[in-house]
C-alpha cells in the first residue's frame, strides 16, 4: 500500500516535471521511506480522532517512533502483519492511557523500561546489522533520548498533567518491550550453552 503511494507520488511528481524519469526509483523510494516514518503518527492521529483522544494517542506515539529509531525491537517479517500489530498495540496503549493511574508503581516500571533500554538497545534488525561504530552511537543517542523523555515525563508529572505523563510513560514502555524478545532469546542462548 505504502509502495504504491510512494509509486504514484514519484510519477506525479514526474508529470509535473519536478523529476526526470531516470530518477523515479530513487525518489519512489524517498517518498516510500518518508510515508513509512510518518505511518506511526498517521495511525495514532487516525485512531485518537475516532477514540476521541488525539493528544493521548500522539503522546504516545511520539517517544515510542524517537526511541524505536535507535533503539531497535522486534520486527514482523510482514508490512502487512507490521500494520495489524502496530494497529492492534496502538489501541491497546490508548485504552491502557485511560486505565493506568499516574503515581510510583508506573514511575518504578518506567524506570526500569528505561534501564533496559539503555542498557540492551540497540538491537539488531536481520535486514541491517549495525557496524560496531554505529552500535555505539546508536546507543549513545538512544540513552540520550530515553534521558530527555525521562524529564519531559517527570516535568509533566510535577506540573500535573498526569494524563501526558502517563502517555510518555507508556511509549518508553513500549520501546522497552518490543526489545524483549531479543533479550529473552539471547538470555535463553546464553543458558543453553
Amino acid at each position: 500500500m505504502i509502495e504504491k503511494c510512494a509509486n504514484t507520488i514519484a510519477d506525479w511528481l514526474i508529470n509535473c516535471e519536478v523529476v526526470k524519469e531516470t530518477d523515479k526509483e530513487l525518489y519512489s523510494y524517498a517518498v516510500y521511506s518518508i510515508l513509512l516514518s510518518l505511518s506511526p503518527l498517521l495511525l495514532a492521529i487516525g485512531f485518537g480522532i475516532g477514540m476521541g483522544c488525539v493528544g493521548r494517542s500522539v503522546m504516545i506515539i511520539m517517544p515510542f517512533v524517537i526511541i524505536r529509531k535507535f533503539s531497535g525491537g522486534y520486527h514482523t517479517k510482514h508490512a502487512w502483519s507490521c500494520l495489524i500489530w502496530s494497529c492492534l498495540l496502538l489501541v491497546l496503549c490508548m485504552v491502557l492511557s485511560f486505565h493506568i493511574k499516574c503515581g510510583w508503581v508506573l514511575a518504578l516500571i518506567t524506570v526500569g523500561a528505561a534501564v533496559s533500554l539503555i542498557c540492551f538497545s540497540p538491537i539488531d534488525n536481520e535486514n541491517r546489522v549495525l557496524s560496531q561504530e554505529e552500535c555505539g552511537c546508536y546507543k549513545m543517542i538512544t540513552a540520550v533520548l530515553v534521558i530527555i523523555f525521562m524529564l519531559v515525563d517527570a516535568l509533566l508529572f510535577v506540573c500535573q498533567l498526569h494524563i501526558y505523563s502517563i502517555c510518555i510513560s507508556i511509549g518508553i514502555m513500549l520501546s522497552a518491550g518490543l526489545q524483549l524478545p531479543y533479550i529473552f532469546k539471547e538470555l535463553r542462548k546464553m543458558l543453553t550453552n
